[in-house]
């Protein structure tokens, strides 16, 4: 499996599943919520439904593919029924079908998660483990490469230059990027390499056991649930604020879609530095305390962010955020590597890559909250639901506090 060929063919489907992704996240939340009038606590709603399924079903996935099936049949089966669900989404979307087109996104997003349960893992049946870094570092490029052609793709259709249907041109952003999404991911789920696997039989009732029995002896590991507990507060608010940001850009901004596409390429140009810098950072000064320090800096940079009232300061902050974004992830992730306990290496990274894209829970039901049950006071409830969603990085920062620090302590001197 370690050929050159199986590594393009990994680092091509990173790249098409990018562009479907930043094209629903800046252009479907803006028509759902924005022009189709769908109150933000529904739209948030359905990250809350997707977290939770797949809490539920990726730990059994995982048994699962262990014992009968390869990890790229997992991955056909999901992203089928990714092209399938946003294809139905994007098809509602332009006949104005908003609730139909909800339902549909919300089986889409969830396939769309489930998808990296069987295609990250990959790269360790692609690359040895000195090359690991490389290729890991190729699917990440190939990521911000094709958020960036996503967005470039997507604009003349979202500014009306370019239609199919003569329907709302944000509705018209979004089967394009699943026909290109589809038609790039096709390499991949037919042209990768892996063995047959042996049928073992499957017995859900003991595979069902052995996970609860795995999930029970990593929990009793106080370091690590207290840092699983820290991650899964400020990763919500993260990712809760990432999620409504084209919505605040519009109701607050009012800033047109041109702008915001922009915006967001300044924004994966810093998110790409700050996932380098940091890790080497991170390496110098413990990685602990660089994600404290991070973690800190969240809980000053978004009030800064809600309540800025001049739009050029408020590009330079979020040009700082998209630095911290990327910060955040890596240093997680190195935090991760090193509190993992040996022996249950690939378990604790199971579950951290379930936290990284599950941890969408409480955090969007608050936003929700917030700007539907404050819509009198205007536009400004969208600035007081980031400050409510700070709460949650400060919970995580103080969660962090007891996590075993990756430094030694100096020795006393006798």
């Amino acid at each position: 499996m370690q050929t050159r060929k199986n590594v393009i063919l990994w680092v091509l489907y990173d790249f098409a599943n990018s562009i479907v992704d930043i094209v629903f996240f800046l252009y479907f939340a803006q028509w759902i919520v924005v022009d189709s009038n769908v109150p933000d606590f529904y739209f948030n709603l359905t990250f809350t439904v997707c977290a939770f399924l797949l809490l539920l079903t990726v730990p059994l996935s995982g048994a699962i593919l262990d014992t009968r099936l390869r990890r790229i049949t997992g991955l056909r089966y999901a992203t089928a029924s990714t092209v399938l669900f946003y294809g139905l989404c994007a098809l509602q979307a332009v006949n104005g079908n908003k609730w139909s087109a909800l339902l549909f996104f919300t089986v889409g997003l969830y396939s769309y998660l489930l998808s990296f349960t069987f295609y990250t893992p990959l790269i360790n049946d692609i690359s040895k483990p000195s090359q690991r870094g490389l290729v890991s570092g190729l699917g990440i490029t190939a990521n911000y490469l094709g958020q960036f052609v996503g967005l470039v793709i997507a604009l003349p259709f979202a500014n009306g230059s370019l239609h199919f249907f003569g329907a709302n041109p944000r509705a018209e952003t979004l089967l394009p990027s699943v026909i290109i999404f589809c038609l790039l991911a096709l390499p991949m789920l037919f042209g990768f390499q892996e063995p047959m696997k042996k049928n073992t039989g499957l017995s859900l009732y003991r595979e069902i056991k052995n996970v609860w029995t795995a999930t029970r002896a990593l929990i009793a590991l106080p370091t690590l649930t207290l840092f699983f507990a820290s991650y899964f507060l400020f990763n919500d608010a993260i990712l809760t604020v990432s999620d409504n940001f084209p919505i605040f850009l519009e109701r607050v901004w009012h800033i047109p879609d041109t702008i915001k596409t922009y915006l967001l390429l300044v924004i994966l140009l810093t998110c790409a530095a700050g996932g380098t810098i940091s890790g080497y950072i991170a390496d110098r000064a413990g990685h602990k305390r660089t994600l404290f320090i991070l973690l800190t800096g969240w809980i000053i940079l978004l009030p800064i962010l809600a309540f800025i009232t001049s739009f050029p300061i408020f590009v330079i902050a979020t040009t700082l955020m998209g630095f911290w974004f990327g910060a955040s992830w890596t240093v997680s992730r190195s935090v991760m590597s090193y509190l993992a306990p040996h022996g249950k290496h690939n378990l604790a990274f199971a579950y951290f890559g379930l936290a990284e894209r599950a941890s969408s829970f409480v955090g969007p039901m608050v936003w929700g909250f917030v700007v539907t049950y404050y819509e009198p006071i205007g536009s400004d409830r969208y600035r007081w639901a980031i400050l409510a969603v700070t709460v949650f990085i400060i919970l995580g920062s103080l969660a962090l506090i007891p996590v075993r620090s990756d430094r030694k302590p100096d020795k006393k001197p006798s």
